[in-house]
């Protein structure tokens, strides 16, 4: 018996935090992505990483502003894009991590 295709979607964000895709928020992507049974690749500038690799995600060098296409795979593609959608607009929390600085 053969295996069916994963589902496979893409959507593009812009990044909107100030720190762009820094370490704390290539962690919070990787954490993210982890919840769901789907592979997810980040894609700007016709460079390819995978979402769960924090040193991937920060060679891309993602700052403010700029657009990265998410593509993910398997039975929960949608799903993982649409979590993914709100920690890229929830600007990957960074106003409440700078209100925990004291």
């Amino acid at each position: 018996m053969e295996a069916m295709n994963p589902a496979q979607a893409s959507r593009t964000v812009t990044v909107a935090n100030r720190a762009g895709l820094h370490a704390r928020a290539a962690l919070l992507l990787a954490n993210c992505v982890r919840e769901f049974q789907a592979k997810v690749e980040l894609v700007m500038d016709r460079q390819r990483v995978d979402a769960l690799d924090m040193l991937q995600v920060l060679s891309l060098g993602a700052n403010q502003g700029q657009s990265i296409t998410l593509e993910a795979s398997g039975l929960e593609a949608e799903a993982v894009l649409d979590a993914l959608e709100r920690l890229f607009a929830a600007r990957f929390h960074e106003d409440e991590a700078e209100g925990e600085d004291h």
